[in-house]
């Protein structure tokens, strides 16, 4: 089963080199004078495909985020520019701005994620998943996180709340435990490559290692790539990322 995982891995790895970065291909967009037409949809094509993460947009289609949060500013040059495409004729120089333009709200497609309350489905299952986890032999998220991101402290807390039935479990204790996984979301430790690779392998655990990888991870890259991972990880447990607080 290792052995399958890691060809299927070798084979996504080469299938999304090209798409490490962005580099807008005119042809692979068809991004031409009939096309920029509708510079909206073309330029929503291409984020989808060449964001990180989909979920840094709330899986909103990029230019209902980007306009509803301002970020594309109404009645701005980006936006007088783009509306301008509608109509008329298309040079090169255009094509070459509208690039420039998609590569800069790539960069602005920013959401940070936090769990709310309400995110942790079934507080029994979730803290019970950690101590079972804490005793695997194969690595898992919940290994990780309780032997390499909790502290003494924090593992304690967890192993004692493991002790209370779901009916003596509260509202403070879910706010609590809650709090504390926010803490782990900010922490470097968090990701595991081997333990998320156990989860699955996928587009989206391949995307998550790379951007690992990266060698200084903004606050907002650090965070989301650790939400996310959870979010795989526990997917019976925590609500989907769209739901989260931020």
């Amino acid at each position: 089963m290792k052995i399958m995982n890691k060809i299927l891995l070798v084979i996504m790895l080469v299938f999304l080199g090209a798409c490490s970065s962005l580099n807008i291909d005119n042809n692979k967009y068809k991004i031409n004078e009939k096309t920029l037409k509708d510079p909206y949809k073309v330029m929503d094509e291409i984020l989808i495909k060449e964001s990180i993460l989909s979920d840094w947009y709330n899986d909103e289609e990029p230019i209902h985020y980007l306009m509803t949060r301002q970020i594309i500013k109404k009645d701005s040059e980006d936006m007088i520019f783009l509306d301008s495409l509608k109509t008329k004729k298309i040079t090169e120089k255009d094509i070459k701005e509208f690039n420039k333009l998609t590569k800069k709200y790539l960069n602005k497609l920013e959401r940070k994620y936090k769990l709310n309350d309400e995110n942790i489905k079934d507080l029994k299952d979730l803290v019970k998943n950690l101590v079972i986890g804490y005793n695997f032999v194969y690595p898992t998220t919940a290994k990780h996180l309780m032997t390499t991101v909790a502290t003494e402290k924090e593992r304690n807390y967890i192993l004692e709340l493991n002790k209370k039935s779901e009916d003596e479990m509260t509202d403070k204790d879910r706010t609590k435990t809650r709090k504390l996984l926010n803490k782990w979301l900010e922490r470097k430790e968090f990701f595991d490559e081997e333990s998320i690779y156990n989860v699955e392998v996928s587009k989206d655990t391949i995307n998550l290692v790379e951007l690992s990888k990266k060698k200084e991870l903004t606050s907002l890259e650090l965070n989301n790539l650790n939400a996310k991972a959870m979010e795989l990880s526990f997917p019976e447990l925590i609500s989907s990322l769209s739901r989260w607080g931020k």
